[in-house]
């Protein structure tokens, strides 16, 4: 159980550092985060939902270098609302 929130507590900070992509944040607070994501998406691989973060995983590795405004604010918006379910 305590796993589980621990979970959703690092989604949502994952869905913060998706969001300021579009700003100036360091490359390493995204890189880890990102690689969080795929990592979480390899183990839970059966899952839709843990599919789909790790699409966000791989789109914070690109954002980086090109954020896209629309796709940060959706993709890190699903992981704070899906981290807060998370947490409740």
């Amino acid at each position: 159980m305590i796993l589980f929130k621990l979970m959703g507590f690092f989604d949502i900070l994952a869905g913060s550092m998706i969001i300021l992509t579009i700003g100036d944040i360091p490359f390493r607070l995204v890189l880890g985060h990102s690689l969080y994501l795929m990592l979480k998406g390899y183990i839970f691989r059966g899952d839709l939902l843990s599919l789909i973060d790790a699409g966000i995983g791989i789109y914070g590795v690109f954002a980086i270098f090109l954020p896209i405004s629309f796709i940060s604010i959706l993709a890190g918006t699903y992981l704070a609302i899906k981290g807060v379910y998370s947490l409740l």
